[in-house]
């Protein structure tokens, strides 16, 4: 049976970034590893300045690689006491998974500073290093890199064309309002959510709140509430809604998502919703309603206008307001949605005109429900009928499917 050969990413990951994910991309690929572990440090020997706590750092890191295939995100750093040193993490590494091979996947900058490290040598003989480059390659360099070869160092360069994408330029821009593109939707809803890296938190509570969520939901469905969270607030800011209420009610969307259909059911009676047959009898439609009942109860919701959006994101409704409007789509056009006809539409309408994307994404699921000759919910109906005269036209359009 061939070797298991693990890539490893280790580093303060303050915050991890786009560059970290191609670099091990581009290791998974080139040098055949079976996956990459994503290492975030829990106490760094050398790095403290403007360090953010190691469990934000792990689940930012985490948040990141979920649903990746070949990545995961290890606590192999962060649950250990005292200054961690590469060698001593190598060398559990390796106890834990007898006869694998090992490649530590690193920038160029660290590559010159690998003499310094604790026990060089000794972590020479554990892995072999994927150097990716931020700059051409010097005369310098070269007789560095010789220097470590002669003294048992393996190493090969990763074919990324050099790129030099800093963490603390991230940290700086941040700091200063600017939000990166470097930083995947996920992650940069956590910054905002936890209020790191000098930006201010999006909402009061939020880390109880997310702490409550990642218990209650699976992970892919909290993956897509952030992601939902950050195509709200986004959506919120270009149509003059409070960015906090379209974050609150994105973030909280799906909150009921995960809880049994029994107990969903138990719950509308318990509260005396009134629930359709139709709707009492699906989970993609009653977490909406119930979902509202959730938020206020759980996590302690008391605005109407974001128990409103929550309540009818599944099936939308007549009298829609413009936060109703905004959580609906972005639940529809996140940035993991799995592409359908009408999406790239109703994206790009979504950034302009509201009403217009609503009447397309309508459209679109009203088409899609019926090719599968499947009922159309009455409130989508009616809300498609409002939301065309809203739009100035109640002749209909042929709509395209949605998945």
């Amino acid at each position: 049976m061939p070797k298991e050969r693990i890539g490893i990413m280790g580093g303060s990951f303050n915050p991890i970034h786009e560059r970290h994910m191609e670099l091990a991309c581009s290791a998974l690929a080139e040098y055949r590893l079976n996956r990459v572990l994503f290492i975030p440090t829990g106490n760094p020997p050398h790095k403290h300045d403007g360090l953010a706590p190691a469990e934000d750092r792990y689940e930012m890191t985490r948040l990141a690689v979920s649903g990746k295939p070949g990545f995961g995100a290890s606590r192999v750093e962060l649950d250990r006491k005292g200054v961690i040193y590469t060698v001593d993490t190598l060398t559990r590494l390796s106890r834990q998974t007898p006869g694998a091979e090992w490649f530590y996947i690193i920038g160029q900058d660290t590559l010159l500073d690998l003499p310094n490290w604790h026990r060089p040598d000794r972590v020479f003989e554990l892995c072999e290093f994927l150097v990716a480059r931020r700059s051409p390659p010097s005369e310098n360099e070269a007789e560095a890199v010789e220097r470590l070869k002669r003294r048992g160092a393996k190493m090969s360069f990763l074919s990324l064309p050099p790129a030099d994408v800093s963490a603390t330029d991230i940290r700086r821009e941040l700091a200063l309002g600017v939000e990166s593109s470097a930083l995947c939707p996920q992650v940069l809803s956590y910054i905002r959510l936890m209020g790191l890296y000098g930006v201010a938190s999006c909402l009061d509570g939020a880390r109880g709140m997310y702490q409550r969520l990642r218990q209650n939901l699976s992970e892919r469905r909290l993956l897509h509430s952030l992601l939902v969270m950050h195509t709200a607030m986004d959506l919120a800011r270009r149509h003059g809604v409070p960015p906090r209420q379209a974050a609150l009610a994105a973030l909280l969307h799906d909150c009921a998502k995960c809880v049994p259909l029994s107990a969903q059911q138990r719950l509308a009676r318990e509260h005396r919703l009134l629930i359709d047959k139709e709707t009492l009898q699906s989970e993609n439609l009653l977490h909406g309603p119930v979902g509202a009942v959730v938020a206020e109860r759980d996590y302690g919701v008391t605005d109407p206008l974001v128990l409103s959006a929550i309540r009818c994101h599944t099936t939308g409704k007549v009298g829609m307001l413009p936060l109703d409007m905004i959580v609906y789509l972005a639940d529809k056009i996140e940035p993991s949605r799995r592409s359908y006809p009408a999406l790239e539409v109703v994206r790009s309408l979504a950034a302009t005109d509201l009403v217009a994307a609503m009447r397309a994404s309508l459209e679109s699921t009203v088409s899609y429900v019926r090719k599968q000759s499947a009922a159309v919910h009455p409130n989508t109906l009616c809300a498609l009928e409002w939301i065309r005269r809203l739009d100035g036209s109640a002749g209909p359009q042929t709509p395209k499917g949605e998945d």
